[in-house]
């Protein structure tokens, strides 16, 4: 019997610590996890299907364990939020595939994007789409879900600054350098890249969300 309470006290905080390090997250909809969080999930879920039915492993061990596991998982979404070049590597950056109705095809025949266009096809008929003759750009996001604009919409907008940091990929996307963007920052009397939550880029010009919270718009 007191195999059996210990095997329910250890569901009891495995599930409870799981729950806690998911709302401290924010993170309550499987929308919203990113593959690190899959991974630290099935992380967590080998810690607690490998020690809740040993008595090998005293319930305080498990416990440290169990929150070295959550700690871990929540630095390496710390780092990827700080970091464009480790948020690359381990969540991945949106990838274009057709642009102003032309594929691009160095994106698509990369092995490692591992794009299958016939299942691209399905997915933009799901979505009303009827032939790739409509889009005018298209791109597969981090999540694996298809952004796509159709001809005569706009495109959508691109975040080239996040919290001070510029996003030099993403202003390659939309042929423009540091140079352009600092340009921009100064005709908007922004001093400091410290000074700026995000800068998003769309219809053609930059507007900039300041840390608090007034927003530049650019007028062209």
């Amino acid at each position: 019997m007191e195999y059996y309470f210990l095997v329910i006290i250890k569901f009891i905080i495995g599930f409870t610590i799981i729950l806690a390090h998911m709302n401290l997250s924010g993170k309550t909809q499987l929308s919203q996890l990113t593959p690190i969080d899959f991974i630290g999930n099935f992380v967590l879920g080998g810690i607690m299907g490998g020690v809740i039915y040993t008595d090998a492993i005293p319930l305080y061990q498990y416990i440290i364990v169990f929150l070295i596991g959550v700690c871990f998982i929540s630095l390496l979404n710390y780092i990827s939020k700080r970091f464009n070049f480790f948020r690359a590597v381990t969540i991945g950056n949106p990838i274009p595939i057709i642009k102003k109705g032309e594929f691009i095809m160095e994106n698509i025949m990369e092995k490692k994007n591992k794009i299958d266009i016939l299942n691209i096809t399905s997915r933009l008929h799901a979505q009303g789409i009827h032939s790739f003759q409509e889009v005018n750009y298209a791109q597969i996001e981090p999540d694996g879900q298809i952004t796509v604009v159709c001809d005569g919409a706009k495109m959508p907008s691109i975040i080239v600054m996040k919290e001070g940091v510029i996003r030099t990929s993403e202003l390659a996307q939309i042929e423009k350098d540091e140079a352009w963007l600092q340009e921009e920052m100064k005709n908007q009397h922004i001093d400091k890249p410290e000074d700026i939550f995000l800068a998003e880029f769309w219809d053609g010009k930059v507007n900039f969300i300041l840390q608090d919270g007034k927003i530049k718009r650019t007028t062209l």
